[in-house]
């Protein structure tokens, strides 16, 4: 069953399509999550895979929270992560997530814990962030309440989704979190 390996089984019973979740081939495990009962979503989910894949991208299902999880290294400078730099005092790792949803995709990153910045620069950190919202068209910081921290994120409409747009969106939060550390971080000395 070569196909059932990347793919989800489909049997039609009584005019209703009912997922069978099957066995990723790398991650050894049933990646089709139980709640996404529709084929539209289903169907989605297999989108969003297929980009991970033709990006290269390493990721993992969280079931449990219905995302993706991808971790990216990255550095606090203008110097690209390697791996030669990652044990560097400047190297740090951070989660991408990817959020399927009735109409929308989101992709989402935590950035830096809002309690971190000392009251003083709260202000002008907060103006720098808001500044760098339209200074570059795809950076969209925000605040995550559930985390209490700074995050950036992209929404995507599934009507419209392919692999041009998603490329663009998904790229545009590890952006963000570089510009984040090389811009507003550098400018506010945030560790």
């Amino acid at each position: 069953m070569e196909e059932a390996d990347r793919r989800c089984l489909f049997i039609r019973f009584f005019g209703n399509t009912l997922a069978i979740n099957c066995i990723h081939k790398c991650l050894n495990r049933p990646i089709l999550p139980h709640r996404f009962g529709g084929s539209r979503l289903v169907d989605v989910w297999n989108q969003i895979e297929e980009y991970l894949d033709l990006l290269n991208m390493k990721y993992y299902w969280n079931e449990e929270d219905g995302v993706f999880e991808l971790v990216f290294s990255e550095r606090k400078d203008e110097i690209s992560a390697s791996e030669s730099t990652e044990d560097d005092a400047l190297s740090f790792k951070y989660t991408v997530f990817i959020k399927p949803g009735e109409k929308w995709v989101q992709v989402y990153a935590a950035v830096y814990p809002f309690s971190n910045i000392p009251d003083e620069k709260k202000q002008s950190v907060i103006l720098d962030l808001l500044h760098a919202n339209r200074k570059y068209a795809e950076v969209c910081f925000d605040f995550d309440e559930t985390r209490g921290c700074i995050g950036t994120s992209q929404e995507m409409m599934i009507k419209g989704l392919n692999f041009d747009v998603f490329r663009e969106e998904f790229l545009a939060v590890p952006w963000a979190v570089k510009k984040f550390w090389t811009e507003i971080a550098k400018k506010h000395g945030l560790q």
